[in-house]
């Protein structure tokens, strides 16, 4: 009786403590939404409703994405609209001096400029409040410049067409990135349909799952008593459903202004995939379903562009223009560097196991009409690719572990020491590991 008596405690204090949670937790995560909804089905309901210029609509987008960053960010959007103003400049004035540089002098232009602002100009707080806004200007300023060089553009875009594209309401506080010609392509599209209000409904709710996870479910489900690696998993874990919450909610913020659907409605939109995240089945998977539309702007603009300097350099400018759009912080550059030399290590490790064994377990899924003796659904396949996939979960949670601090920490950013007393309280197991993963490669 005394056990059946505290096991019926045990839930009642589990539902008390998650409904105290996640009632505010909703609340403010609605709050949050209801901002973003707005401003963009005012967009597109004038979009529909109207017949405006081509013009006018990019001002359209321009005034209310404004509108929404200034009561997102308060004064702090004076750095967006100077970071916005001041690449429109430069990109004109670099137009009217060379034809082929331009994307590499506004790529070190716009990362100089937020590098000093971290530094010098904007103090911690500011900065973490902006940071993300920033990156995704960034992104926008880089890929225009670049296309550019490219030739993609017939001539240079006006003022109401950057500004419009960089501050749309649609993407300018959470992202996605998306490229100017899918901005401009959906501005132009007309629909009214059931079936788009669904999809916001749909991927509102999602979105908001993911927040109840990150907030209430995941911190208590694995007790602080628990073991250090339980503890550093449930930590990584909360972490991600809080970027699962963010990738969700830009989706809602895409389609409530009519980007990423077909004219049927369908949604073609895909930011993140949580299953392939926490199921993985190689880091070089995580890597690119993490954040997919950054995925392909740094595949597009920057390893492409490097590519013909080498396959290493290619790499190394990738990671490190990714490492550098998120500012100059010691904790993003060491997780970034390590999931790069991990995957590196990892994908090239499986390449000489599947040869070597004739199995399916390369890091990505092998095409239906591989050469391997030993198909994906054999018992050595399996076992070989639940192995990989046991070895990038403990990398995910060594990975993940140090994001998870203080509020007063996530507000002014993280040290130097916070990265290191983290990764030291689980003996530097990851790094260690991949080494000793890159010996058997050596060896094999």
């Amino acid at each position: 009786m005394d056990e059946e008596e505290e096991y019926h405690d045990y839930n009642e204090n589990m539902w008390t403590y998650i409904s105290l949670c996640a009632e505010p937790t909703l609340y403010e995560g609605l709050r949050f939404a209801k901002d973003l909804i707005i401003a963009n089905l005012l967009l597109r309901f004038i979009i529909q409703c109207v017949s405006l210029p081509h013009n006018v609509r990019h001002s359209l987008s321009l005034v209310i994405g404004g509108f929404l960053l200034y009561f997102s960010i308060g004064p702090a959007f004076a750095w967006i609209i100077t970071l916005t103003t001041g690449s429109y400049v430069l990109t004109v004035l670099l137009s009217h001096i060379t034809k082929k540089w331009r994307g590499f002098l506004m790529c070190i232009t716009v990362i100089g400029f937020l590098l000093s602002c971290e530094l010098y100009i904007i103090n911690p707080k500011m900065w973490q409040q902006i940071r993300g806004v920033q990156m995704i200007a960034a992104m926008k300023i880089i890929s225009i410049a670049i296309e550019l060089d490219r030739g993609l553009f017939k001539q240079m875009l006006n003022p109401v067409e950057f500004g419009g594209y960089v501050l749309c309401p649609a993407n300018c506080v959470l992202g996605p990135w998306i490229s100017f010609h899918t901005y401009n392509q959906y501005l132009d599209v007309k629909f009214l349909s059931k079936r788009w209000i669904k999809i916001i409904i749909v991927n509102l709710f999602i979105s908001m799952i993911f927040l109840v996870l990150s907030n209430c479910i995941v911190p208590w489900y694995i007790d602080d008593e628990m073991t250090k690696w339980l503890v550093a998993y449930r930590d990584a874990q909360a972490f991600r459903m809080s970027h699962y919450f963010v990738s969700s909610m830009s989706i809602v913020s895409m389609i409530s202004a009519g980007f990423g659907l077909t004219n049927d409605c369908h949604s073609e939109l895909q930011v993140t995939k949580p299953f392939f995240i926490e199921l993985p089945r190689s880091l070089v998977q995580v890597v690119i379903y993490w954040n997919i539309p950054m995925h392909q702007w740094l595949k597009n603009y920057v390893f492409k562009t490097c590519q013909p300097f080498g396959q290493f350099t290619a790499i190394f400018v990738t990671y490190a223009v990714s490492s550098l759009l998120h500012g100059l912080n010691f904790q993003f550059s060491a997780v970034l560097l390590s999931i790069g030399t991990f995957s590196y290590v990892e994908y090239n490790l499986r390449c000489k196991v599947a040869s070597a064994l004739e199995v399916c377990c390369l890091a990505n899924l092998c095409v239906k009409q591989c050469d391997h003796k030993h198909k994906k659904n054999s018992f050595l396949a399996v076992f070989v690719n639940a192995l990989f996939s046991l070895i990038t979960v403990m990398h995910l949670a060594y990975l993940g572990v140090m994001f998870e601090a203080s509020f007063s920490v996530q507000e002014s950013g993280y040290s130097y020491f916070h990265t290191i007393s983290k990764w030291e309280n689980l003996n530097f197991f990851s790094h260690g590991f991949a080494a000793f993963m890159y010996v058997i490669y050596l060896m094999m």
